[in-house]
């Protein structure tokens, strides 16, 4: 009896080990570009479940940073993430471009029971937890690649689009580095 009751100790004590971790939080982010990925964006780092709202002329593409296993990142056309546009499911770095779409909020989530649902966004949570991005990523003209803060405080986001779009880095400098 007490070989069978360590053989059963070991055997889960293996397989707690052996499962996946979960992720404590992932990064995503709303570019400009129609077609891909890449160039000026807006970021979100956090556990999950947090609308994330993009300023004006961001989110036309939008990539989700190593999504573990049954989680998805999800993009609204709304400020409360209920009007859904995509979805897209771990594990893995995933981008969606929408050739003109734009989701204007992003989000991502442990997917209910593990499957895959677009709907549970509408059915839980909201709009009871949304935040402004993180942090912006851009190109300087001498090509250096900056990562600036985006402080707390609603229109910041936007005040940070608006200089990048009139070229205005030297403001842009002035923020904290993230």
């Amino acid at each position: 009896m007490q070989l069978k009751l360590a053989t059963i100790f070991t055997a889960v004590t293996a397989a707690l080990f052996a499962a996946p971790a979960i992720a404590q939080s992932v990064s995503y982010e709303g570019f400009s570009d129609t077609v891909s990925c890449s160039g000026a964006n807006f970021g979100c780092t956090d556990g999950g479940w947090v609308c994330c709202s993009l300023p004006t002329g961001f989110g036309f593409s939008v990539q989700f940073n190593n999504l573990p296993v049954g989680t998805q990142g999800q993009g609204y056309t709304n400020s409360g993430c209920t009007a859904f546009v995509f979805a897209l499911f771990g594990p893995g770095t995933k981008c969606w471009n929408g050739g003109g779409t734009r989701a204007s909020n992003m989000d991502w989530f442990h997917s209910p029971q593990g499957g895959r649902s677009i709907e549970a966004r509408a059915s839980a949570k909201a709009s009871t937890n949304c935040s402004s991005p993180a942090y912006f990523k851009y190109e300087d003209p001498s090509g250096a690649q900056k990562q600036i803060k985006v402080p707390a405080g609603e229109g910041a986001a936007q005040t940070i689009a608006d200089l990048y779009t009139a070229k205005n880095f030297g403001a842009l400098g002035k923020y904290e580095n993230y």
